[in-house]
């Protein structure tokens, strides 16, 4: 995918500022997100935002939504702030979009320069404290002050401030708005563009601090530090396709999922749709879904008959996404787990999921000579594994491989889905598969969050806790092996080698402690250390 770099920005925007342009810049930050999600933080300004969605976060929420070419939205970049990068880029329906930070780090000297050079009709909209003060060369032509409190200022004043601009100077074209009041900025250049667009709506924030404050406010003003030095990047957001389908599978446990929903509506990257696989029982009524439950999916499918483990992934081809990510009924992600598979996803292709299995010796797979990577034994950085489970973060067009020439294995019915993946697409496709990093500081990184992991893991409808199962899974993994399928051991035979010792080294380290969450815990934290 091609780049943008911030000082290539500031010189396309600053020359439709220099030619006179109307059009809209409005950008947003860690302060905004946190309001819009209701994350409580408190901000440089004294502010406190709620640890709910309030009315505020609401209204900046639906400043979201104008698909304009003269509209510009400015973004956190993924070097100084992924998540938000992702949050934002899947939730602002416009492609045309910038950085956030465009005036500032390693433009604000250059920014500093031109901002004195301009000569224009201005409005100014910030601090109380900058009313008298002299805005570069602008000839302002009024100063309408904003307190400090963006959440009184917006409960008791806003909407007043906004119809009194309107009623001034709403007629007027080709002025340029020069707005700084924080998360407040954005309702205002929102409503203001609205009611006419046909003038210049900047959002320039702490840029013309040292107007405003005539105090250094931000770290990037001093040319010394290391913000003032940074020249950011993201992906070009013109060709960047973030487009993920999530499927969910429902068979005997409807009690997972809300919280499976719960935790999907809440990634930093939204996905595109949910859809539902509903398999039914050999026996029995198919799990009733509740309405309110059900109007959280795009599509749902049920299937006329048991079809195992298999039918999801044939259901998930008819996604929307060029990604999906096919999650299985016990499987509870952190937030920021699709953020994790799609980023890792751009540096190496590949199948990523949640819990990797690395085979020691194949053939006894699942009985020993096997370990794990992932939610029970972190990794800090991406690891290379033989097969994965739990979920699966892949692109959709794979999806037809694993069922080519895989009969024997599909006949299993209810295992051998996650191996026969990676087994075939590494044989046909020479496509790897991996566990992206799951940082032991970080759950929200992980694939499946701990507390859900261990407990409904091991609910007796899981899988892997029929013995019967495990049979077949030997099976299986001896099939895809006289088949033609190489595991890690062959290729990569030290790398394996030494993940089994250390993980083995980690076992054994921990298995005389007599507390078993100590033990757990102290494990964890040696698995992440040793698998760094």
């Amino acid at each position: 995918m091609a780049n943008i770099f911030l000082n290539d920005e500031f010189v396309r925007i600053w020359r439709k500022i220099e030619d006179n342009e109307n059009f809209a810049l409005l950008r947003y930050g860690d302060g905004e997100r946190a309001i819009m999600t209701g994350r409580s933080v408190k901000a440089q300004e004294g502010w406190v935002s709620p640890d709910f969605v309030s009315d505020l976060g609401d209204a900046l929420l639906n400043t979201l939504d104008i698909d304009s070419k003269n509209f510009i939205y400015g973004i956190s970049c993924p070097c100084c702030d992924r998540s938000a990068y992702y949050w934002y880029s899947t939730r602002i329906k416009s492609r045309n979009k910038t950085f956030a930070n465009i005036f500032v780090n390693s433009n604000y000297c250059q920014f500093s320069e031109k901002f004195d050079l301009l000569k224009r009709d201005a409005i100014v909209i910030g601090n109380y404290r900058g009313k008298n003060s002299k805005v570069g060369n602008l000839n302002i032509l009024k100063y309408y002050s904003v307190s400090d409190d963006c959440f009184e200022f917006w409960k008791n004043e806003l909407k007043d401030l906004i119809e009194q601009i309107k009623q001034e100077f709403g007629q007027s074209n080709n002025l340029l708005y020069v707005v700084s009041a924080g998360p407040l900025s954005e309702l205002i250049i929102y409503e203001l563009y609205k009611n006419n667009p046909n003038n210049c709506y900047i959002d320039f924030g702490s840029a013309i601090d040292k107007y405003i404050h005539k105090v250094k406010t931000r770290p990037y003003e001093n040319t010394n530090n290391k913000y003032a030095k940074r020249n950011c990047i993201m992906d070009n957001p013109l060709t960047t396709d973030f487009d993920v389908s999530v499927v969910l599978t429902l068979y005997k446990r409807p009690e997972n999922l809300k919280l499976q929903l719960d935790a999907i509506n809440s990634q930093t990257l939204k996905p595109k749709e949910i859809l539902l696989f509903q398999d039914v029982p050999v026996s029995g009524t198919p799990a009733i879904i509740s309405e309110e439950i059900l109007k959280n999916f795009d599509n749902v499918k049920q299937a006329q008959n048991n079809v195992g483990v298999w039918g999801r992934f044939d259901f998930a081809k008819h996604a929307k996404s060029n990604y999906v990510c096919i999650f299985d009924d016990d499987t509870i992600p952190g937030n920021q787990w699709l953020e994790n598979c799609f980023d890792s996803m751009q540096k190496q292709e590949g199948i990523y999921g949640t819990i990797g299995i690395l085979l020691n010796k194949a053939d006894n797979y699942p009985f020993k000579n096997y370990m794990r990577i992932g939610w029970s034994a972190p990794n800090k950085k991406t690891k290379k594994v033989d097969f994965v489970g739990h979920s699966w973060f892949l692109k959709k067009e794979w999806l037809d491989i694993m069922f080519l020439g895989s009969e024997e294995i599909q006949a299993y019915k209810y295992v051998g889905e996650d191996m026969c993946l990676s087994a075939k697409l590494k044989i046909v496709k020479n496509i790897s598969t991996f566990v992206p990093p799951h940082p032991l500081k970080n759950e929200q990184l992980w694939g499946s969050l701990n507390k859900y992991a261990s407990q409904l893991g091991t609910n007796n409808a899981a899988v892997s806790m029929n013995k019967e199962n495990l049979s077949l899974m030997n099976k299986a993994i001896n099939d895809l092996l006289q088949s033609g399928y190489k595991p890690l051991i062959y290729e990569e035979p030290q790398y394996v080698k030494e993940l089994c010792f250390k993980n083995q080294l980690a076992e054994i380290l921990t298995k005389y402690i007599p507390v078993k969450s100590v033990r757990h815990n102290f494990r964890m934290k040696l698995k992440e250390f040793l698998f760094k």
